[in-house]
């Protein structure tokens, strides 16, 4: 695969087609442009952290996150986002804080952390994924967790870094089958009961990627033996249902269901991070590399990564593109960019 040109088309198309709103999905597409430091990317990019600042609600919430009424079939027919979903950008903003000192970029992560600490909770303290009830959803360790620990880091602040590996813990526990070591994708408290239980890829991709940034970031913290130990679990037991192509079924243990984009992508990505922190043998790699090999394949001439389930995920979907689906294309191939060119 020509990687630079992939790039480079990937990037682009991500740039064009911002979404008509702020939206949520655009961290990691940020992420992901930030990665590879494309100049006129970044500028643009500039421009949406910007803004996502300048936007940022009274709260402490930035506005990149609307209520949601979802046409699709799924397990959710509406959802209205706080501030563990508004948290998304808060990891991109933070990054591009190490690289430019802006001080309105770490202190508007501090309102959105203020927002996220005060968020409503379950009983053991597990933060809700929206404003409908009791819920905890595996996407959200990606969403929260790193946040938290990386604005603990910057902002000398340890309680941040600890609120991070307790949201993990919590998520984990009530959501990873101790059994098949994969994570289900939502969990209710009252009644308690999984409005979503099946195996989901991305949502397993989510816990792993997650997993992954967490540990680069707090690699000494005392929680991180138990991020280590789930990571490698969950990635081992994903492994076991890649696709012969290199993709993974959209759910994993059903393959009658769709191959998936923004899943295998994922995969790719934790599985070469996971490989340089020393948490999974190098064996891996070869799978990690099948599955971005696959997907490359599929991308379009104008940059479009396609074959990605929308949003809420889980069975019953639309698959289409999205900018996350662009911004894991990035990161993955930049985490396994020196054994491509191997």
């Amino acid at each position: 695969m020509n990687a630079t040109s992939l790039v480079e088309r990937v990037t682009r198309f991500a740039v064009d087609h911002p979404d008509e709103r702020d939206c949520w999905m655009k961290s990691v597409a940020i992420t992901g442009i930030l990665e590879w430091g494309d100049a006129a990317a970044v500028k643009q990019v500039d421009s949406w952290l910007k803004r996502a600042v300048a936007t940022q609600r009274s709260g402490g919430n930035f506005s990149y996150a609307d209520t949601v009424q979802l046409v699709a079939a799924g397990h959710i027919r509406s959802f209205t986002p706080i501030a563990s979903l508004t948290s998304g950008i808060g990891y991109p903003l933070l990054r591009r804080y190490q690289q430019t000192g802006d001080a309105e970029f770490l202190a508007a992560s501090g309102r959105q952390v203020e927002s996220l600490m005060n968020a409503p909770r379950t009983s053991e303290g597990g933060i809700w994924a929206r404003g409908e009830g009791p819920e905890l959803w595996i996407d959200f360790t990606y969403m929260m967790c790193p946040f938290l620990a990386l604005y603990g880091q910057l902002a000398n602040s340890p309680s941040a870094t600890d609120e991070a590996f307790l949201q993990y813990r919590l998520h984990v526990e009530h959501l990873v089958d101790p059994r098949k070591k994969l994570a289900r994708h939502a969990w209710c408290e009252k009644p308690d009961h999984f409005p979503q239980s099946t195996f989901w890829s991305r949502g397993n991709a989510w816990l792993v990627c997650a997993s992954v940034d967490l540990l680069q970031i707090a690699p000494d913290h005392p929680e991180a033996k138990f991020v280590a130990a789930t990571c490698k679990a969950t990635l081992e037991a994903m492994a076991a249902y890649q696709d012969e192509s290199g993709y993974f079924c959209h759910v994993l243990d059903n393959p009658h269901s769709n191959l998936e984009a923004s899943g295998s992508l994922m995969f790719a990505y934790a599985v070469a991070k996971a490989v340089d922190l020393g948490i999974v043998p190098d064996t891996l790699l070869p799978r990690a590399l099948k599955a971005l090999k696959v997907v490359a394949g599929a991308v379009e001439p104008g940059g479009k990564v396609p074959g990605v389930a929308v949003p809420p995920g889980g069975p019953g979907v639309p698959f289409d593109w999205t900018l996350f689906g662009q911004g894991f294309f990035l990161l993955a191939t930049r985490a396994l960019q020196k054994h491509l060119e191997a």
